[in-house]
């Protein structure tokens, strides 16, 4: 079967033809040009097909950004699956519910990952467990097949915390994601002499369009485990001559202090997604990369990248997160249920084809995100934020239209959180809120009812039972929490600065 340009299985064999000796990936162990990683991605695809894979079966993938993490997420979608990227520090309880949820035929892993599967298989069924890297360079070299699919097929499913607290997983198919690359990669200019510096997690949408982005351009990916020692970091970002970094605004901060111990003038571009960029992040950048573009941006998981803020509008605009990406439109609903393009404030509506096709498994979820358009027979994903469009059509992020926190690009839930200090035995009552902070987004805060001594250890046991993302950032510490007439907890009172401050 011919590769069909909106299938994402067309991008890996039209770089491995077009430039075979291109280097396509590479980390501080290993790196394959698109003739290699092609050629990887077909031993992983046969693997899997002679382990039981079939078109459609779901394959947990749980990796560090690697090179093996780039040859696992092609070999998934060459065997015709659906990739589910894990972060590889995913908690057990986490996985145990992923694992049940979206029902793996597969799972490709290794380290933190392989062990966080081995835990959360327990007593299941065992299902294959298989580390990519040992395909990246030795066997026989099959051809990167083509499985017979359509554009509508799932190449992906992102799971994210949705507002049960229980993770969502995003759908997305292969014409989501081909639309999401090309649009993006369009307006960003990906050539294909960029290295592309990676240290934002391939889990993460954003990094795995890196993926994506780069096939599609003939660019190559530097992968970066983390970006957790910043300084070690910068120094392979400064070594590998990389010309693009995608960032989150949390790594800013952590990029000021040593950015000029490093030469960085190789970069030409940076651009920032998750939450907005904020002003003084801005002010950062321009100081610390002077010869750099820098693309504000924002989105969604559900539909990848909303908007973006042309260059040329930065100076006049920088508190705003821009226009909407190619091939894409927005609008805003108002108070009166209205939509409007321009002066106006409300929840944000997306329309186009990188709209997710759903929550796996979860209609409900579905339905309140998913709605009629304006045009018969279609969808548009009602995001939940809440925004402003001013005069100009630029388009300013408000807050979120419900509870769930944005930290550091990620989705929290303050009742799975609540829910896990609940259950320590010291504490007697508790309510988590959100506080916006300039780098991160939001700020999980945590109101508890218990002994004055016992801060160390709630964080201690936060850290073990929740995403790290999803730790308090404080946990302030009262004697008994507020109440109202109804006895519910007095959550206006508690954000009154006398009772945050309480300990």
């Amino acid at each position: 079967m011919p590769a069909f340009p909106t299938l994402l299985t067309s991008f890996l064999p039209e770089a491995a033809r077009q430039s075979p000796d291109a280097a396509a990936i590479m980390d501080p162990h290993a790196a394959l040009s698109y003739a290699d990683l092609a050629r990887a991605a077909a031993r992983i695809a046969v693997a899997l097909e002679a382990r039981g894979v079939r078109r459609g079966d779901r394959v947990i993938l749980s990796l560090p950004n690697s090179v093996g993490f780039c040859a696992g997420f092609w070999g998934i979608l060459h065997a015709g699956a659906v990739a589910v990227p894990l972060h590889p520090e995913t908690p057990v309880g986490k996985l145990r519910f992923i694992l049940d949820n979206c029902t793996p035929t597969a799972i490709l892993a290794a380290g933190p990952g392989a062990e966080a599967a081995r835990a959360a298989l327990n007593d299941a069924p065992a299902l294959p467990l298989i580390d990519p890297a040992a395909f990246l360079t030795e066997g026989p070299a099959p051809l990167l097949a083509q499985p017979p699919l359509l554009d509508r097929d799932l190449a992906a499913i992102l799971y994210t915390s949705g507002s049960t607290g229980e993770p969502k997983g995003v759908m997305l198919s292969h014409l989501n994601m081909t639309s999401a690359a090309r649009s993006v990669a369009h307006y960003l200019g990906y050539r294909a002499t960029d290295r592309i510096f990676t240290a934002v997690p391939m889990t993460f949408d954003y990094g795995l369009h890196q993926l994506t982005m780069a096939a599609l351009t003939g660019a190559s990916v530097v992968a970066e485990a983390s970006f957790a020692q910043p300084f070690f970091s910068l120094k392979r970002l400064a070594d590998s001559a990389a010309t693009v970094l995608p960032l989150v605004p949390s790594m800013v901060p952590m990029i000021a202090p040593l950015a000029e111990r490093f030469d960085l003038s190789k970069l030409r571009l940076v651009s920032s997604t998750a939450a907005a960029l904020h002003v003084g992040l801005i002010d950062q950048l321009e100081r610390l990369l002077p010869a750099a573009t820098i693309f504000s941006m924002y989105g969604l998981t559900e539909c990848h990248r909303c908007t973006y803020l042309p260059p040329e509008e930065l100076e006049q605009r920088r508190g705003s997160v821009g226009v909407a990406i190619p091939n894409t439109e927005l609008w805003v609903i108002d108070a009166e249920g209205q939509p409007q393009r321009r002066g106006a404030t409300g929840e944000l509506v997306i329309r186009g084809s990188t709209v997710m096709q759903g929550y796996w498994k979860n209609p409900e979820a579905t339905a309140r995100r998913l709605k009629p358009g304006p045009f018969p027979g279609e969808q548009v994903l009602h995001t939940g934020d809440i925004c402003r469009l001013d005069e100009d059509g630029f388009l300013h992020f408000v807050s979120r239209s419900d509870d769930v926190l944005k930290i550091r690009g990620e989705k929290v839930v303050p009742a799975e959180v609540e829910a896990v200090l609940a259950a320590h035995p010291e504490v007697s009552a508790v309510c988590v809120l959100g506080e916006s902070h300039p780098v991160h987004g939001a700020l999980c805060i945590a109101h508890v009812a218990a002994p004055p001594d016992s801060r160390d250890r709630l964080l201690a046991w936060c850290r073990a039972r929740l995403d790290p993302h999803a730790v308090p950032g404080r946990i302030t510490l009262h004697d008994a929490l507020p109440r109202n007439q109804n006895g519910k907890i007095d959550r206006a009172a508690l954000r009154t600065p006398a009772l945050q401050a309480a300990e």
